[in-house]
């Protein structure tokens, strides 16, 4: 399944189609834009993997601003060159984050008990979930888990329940052959108890015997060794950019 790094950045933006508002998702072979329109940083996102100070400013910090929502743009590969013009115009690097992918279906054994797609009636708990434990707002919540991902077989949203208690859940969209990661959450008071690595772990062996090759997703910094303990490896770091007011809570 080996695929180069600009294959895997073209399809991490691919599969943000599942989070963001169709107008506002382009995918071409020097950038991305995968904008949820909501006032969300982290769902309004600009990939720019060229070394063109112009891609940049044409395809991803002009449409950023023209959206007038808090967002944040991503620098890959030959993109880190243009570092400095996004300094120019008052933007700071607020994180280096990896590109991580499982590169075939070998996974550890877990306990699975718990575990499964969550349909319509579950969305309403997985946002809550996710707006609670990442501290956004109820309506970036329902965009990160929307309807389409259990409407439509390309997508879904996976959930590990402590009786009739959802504790982990993540969303998912297929892209390329990939189960592409989006949103992994677990409950804070319930966290270092194996809940994600449980979840993950059983949702990502279904997506392998429906056909999946592998799977991509980019970590935070506090999950990289869950991923790295369950078989993924870091590909390279992005660097996320932003301006301070929308992220550091200062202008």
């Amino acid at each position: 399944m080996r695929r180069t790094p600009i294959e895997l950045r073209r399809d991490l933006g691919a599969a943000a189609r599942l989070w963001s508002a169709p107008a506002h998702h382009t995918v071409e072979p020097e950038w991305w834009t995968a904008f949820s329109g909501e006032p969300s940083a982290y769902y309004n996102v600009a990939c720019c993997q060229s070394s063109d100070n112009d891609v940049l400013v044409d395809h991803c910090l002009q449409p950023l601003l023209d959206l007038k929502k808090p967002g944040v743009i991503m620098l890959a590969g030959p993109g880190l060159a243009t570092a400095q013009k996004l300094v120019d115009a008052g933007w700071v690097m607020v994180d280096a984050l990896p590109l991580m992918v499982l590169d075939g279906p070998d996974l550890p054994d877990v306990d699975g008990a718990g575990v499964r797609a969550l349909t319509e009636e579950d969305l309403p708990e997985a946002r809550a979930l996710l707006a609670d434990t990442y501290s956004t707002s109820d309506a970036a919540a329902a965009a990160a888990v929307p309807l389409l991902a259990v409407e439509d077989p390309d997508f879904g949203v996976w959930g590990l329940f402590d009786g009739d208690r959802l504790v982990s859940s993540f969303t998912v969209a297929t892209e390329n052959g990939l189960v592409v990661v989006w949103s992994m959450v677990t409950r804070a008071r319930d966290q270092g108890n194996g809940y994600g690595r449980r979840l993950l772990a059983t949702a990502l062996r279904y997506g392998f015997e429906a056909g999946a090759e592998g799977s991509l997703l980019q970590s935070s910094e506090a999950g990289e060794r869950l991923y790295r303990g369950l078989g993924y490896e870091v590909v390279e770091y992005w660097q996320l950019w932003s301006r301070p007011r929308w992220v550091m809570g200062r202008a």
